[in-house]
């Protein structure tokens, strides 16, 4: 089965072409300051032109020079060109980050939209597996199955590490937009991840993916698929409202829920 086309940036936030253009002039000017040698202040330079004469001076006799005023002004006018562009290249770095971080707040909807509509293709895509070859949850019973079931298997295995590429995105785009510790409750109560986490208790097995203590796999994603409620919310407002009805976030898994990958 031809697999569909996916793909996911290697920064999310370059879907928003403002953004995507801010943080390239931010990296293009970061590299140009960081190329710059290292001067003398125009200050210093100008202090050195002095010193200079004052040592020549007390170690041979040296006269000061007649125009030490002119090859001071003239040291400090040369020095004044770097530091100059190295203010203004600082400057537009400062600027440019605080710009990076009011786009991303700005901009956070059309970035999660898009994480979801590739959720969604994939759900769409799991589906078609199962309706075709069934619940292929493990390798043994694709292989049973025969080789087709045993392709099918190995999309779903991509499929899976999708989902992972996916999640960690999301994390990271909401990880520069919301309060981390409104994270880590939403995180431990799952709520970035399926709906209605609160009002219906998630399996022990699930709860243990969300945790982290367990990796996703293919019988997870089709226990996920065929659950409806396997998510992605599309904007922050969107999780918000989800997470609202939560009722003691982050409380322990008492072991009571049932099992679901294998059943």
């Amino acid at each position: 089965m031809p697999p569909r086309k996916r793909s996911t940036p290697a920064n999310p936030w370059h879907v928003v072409p403002e953004i995507k253009r801010t943080e390239e002039a931010l990296t293009q000017t970061e590299k140009r300051l960081a190329a710059l040698p290292s001067a003398s202040s125009p200050e210093r330079a100008r202090k050195a032109v002095a010193e200079a004469a004052v040592a020549a001076l007390r170690s041979d006799g040296t006269p000061i020079p007649a125009d030490i005023g002119q090859r001071a002004a003239d040291a400090y006018t040369a020095a004044l060109v770097p530091a100059s562009e190295r203010e203004a290249l600082t400057s537009a770095v400062a600027s440019l980050k605080r710009h990076v971080v009011y786009l991303r707040t700005v901009h956070t909807e059309p970035v999660l939209a898009g994480l979801a509509e590739q959720l969604g293709a994939i759900t769409v895509e799991v589906r078609d597996i199962v309706a075709t070859h069934g619940r292929l949850t493990d390798g043994e019973t694709a292989i049973d199955a025969g080789p087709e079931a045993v392709e099918a298997f190995t999309r779903l295995r991509v499929l899976v590490k999708d989902v992972d590429a996916l999640r960690a995105t999301q994390r990271d785009v909401l990880r520069d937009v919301v309060d981390s510790g409104v994270l880590n409750a939403i995180y431990t109560a799952g709520h970035d991840q399926f709906t209605d986490a609160a009002r219906s208790p998630l399996p022990a097995d699930v709860k243990r993916v969300i945790a982290g203590t367990r990796r996703r796999n293919v019988a997870f994603l089709i226990w996920a698929t065929e659950s409806g409620r396997h998510w992605l919310p599309a904007s922050v407002d969107e999780l918000a409202a989800e997470a609202g009805g939560a009722v003691d976030i982050g409380s322990a898994d008492d072991g009571t829920a049932r099992s679901s990958f294998n059943n």
